[in-house]
């Protein structure tokens, strides 16, 4: 009867011979002397057969390609070397692109400033030239109620025409009772009215009592500017300019 080499279990060997065997991995092997495990040995030559296979089938294809082994080295190498071209290409696309962006931001700037000093421009010319018309007509002072005015109004753009508006501590355009938009000449009008900007404007020429008043611009200058009212200095102003008005005062000052 031969001996086994490894069995599953210590019971399948004859007693006598139980001793020869020691257990390795959950079996029992026979104990030989200089006895090597082939399993390792086994697993190297699969791995070489497995390969060897693999050399083959590339052999095949270079052969099928009509290649040699150093022909589709060469290939490969200059394939590796186009996708790094492309990549470097891609990064000085970037660049040029990141320049490009910088550059239409700042003529965008330069447009935007051009376009904001127009509307500026647009702005002086119809709403300083407006308002100084209106507050001349009313007998006010330009210099004093301009940029009272100014405040109170905006310009806009509508289907390519500007307009001035007359608007609200919000923003939003006042209308009269008929529901047409106030004018400049209209808010000139209340400001005359008003306790505060009316002392900006000329006196109507009659006193509380409705009978003339016999005040000219000659007394109005003979007078001292510590001994006018509020709307003489106004008259004073606005008949004789800011200029005269800070010679009156230097000259009174000395």
């Amino acid at each position: 009867m031969p001996i086994p080499l490894i069995v599953d279990s210590i019971d399948a060997v004859p007693e006598p011979l139980r001793d020869q065997y020691k257990e390795v991995d959950g079996k029992f092997r026979l104990d030989l002397d200089g006895y090597e495990d082939p399993s390792n040995l086994k697993s190297a030559l699969q791995k070489e057969r497995e390969a060897a296979k693999a050399a083959a089938k590339q052999v095949k294809s270079w052969e099928a390609l009509g290649k040699s082994p150093e022909e589709i080295q060469e290939l490969l190498q200059a394939q590796q070397k186009a996708e790094e071209d492309k990549l470097n290409k891609a990064g000085e696309w970037d660049k040029l692109k990141a320049q490009m962006n910088e550059q239409f931001s700042k003529e965008k700037q330069q447009l935007l400033d051009s376009l904001t000093t127009k509307e500026r421009a647009i702005e002086k010319h119809l709403v300083d030239a407006q308002a100084t018309a209106a507050i001349a007509e009313l007998k006010g002072v330009p210099a004093l109620l301009l940029p009272h005015v100014k405040s109170s109004v905006r310009v806009i753009e509508e289907g390519g025409e500007y307009s001035v508006r007359v608007v609200d501590a919000n923003g939003n355009p006042r209308v009269n009772a008929k529901g047409d938009y106030l004018s400049i000449k209209d808010l000139v009008s209340e400001m005359r009215q008003s306790d505060i900007f009316g002392r900006a404007f000329e006196a109507t020429g009659t006193t509380g009592s409705g009978t003339p008043s016999n005040k000219g611009a000659g007394s109005d200058k003979a007078k001292k500017a510590a001994e006018m009212t509020s709307a003489e200095k106004a008259k004073f102003i606005g008949e004789n300019g800011l200029d005269a008005w800070r010679k009156k005062l230097n000259a009174e000052t000395i």
